[in-house]
């Protein structure tokens, strides 16, 4: 069950924007940004919190995939437009793993949609509450 402060996950969540990060496992390199936002891609991707503790990825309205959600963490940041932290596991599933950064309206999720990216690259993906 969502309550407390996790409660404030609960509804739809609609995509904005991605920051694709590459190459910082070398450490001779500087780390190269790709802003990837929602004008530049005919994907429409949006994600559903329930109160149940469940979770539903979309893709243009059609479901990705749908998962019940287990907190291995839950953390309070200070860190705007950001009040919480939390590792998220799927189907409580130690191995398949979500970060999200969450605020009343603004959310950040790493690796959307799950396993996207690789060793060198990260995925931070920003959404707005509908």
């Amino acid at each position: 069950m969502l309550e407390g402060e996790t409660s404030i996950l609960i509804g739809t969540w609609n995509w904005t924007e991605t920051y694709a990060v590459t190459n910082h496992c070398d450490p001779d390199s500087l780390w190269k940004y790709q802003l990837i936002d929602f004008a530049q891609t005919d994907k429409n991707f949006s994600l559903e919190f329930f109160e149940e503790g469940k979770v539903i990825f979309y893709n243009n309205d059609a479901i990705l995939w749908k998962e019940r959600i287990v907190f291995e963490s839950e953390n309070t940041v200070k860190n705007a437009p950001y009040n919480y932290h939390y590792v998220i596991l799927l189907n409580n599933n130690s191995n398949d793993k979500m970060d999200v950064w969450v605020g009343q309206d603004s959310l950040l999720l790493n690796d959307f949609p799950k396993d996207t990216d690789d060793n060198c690259s990260e995925m931070f993906n920003h959404f707005i509450r509908q």
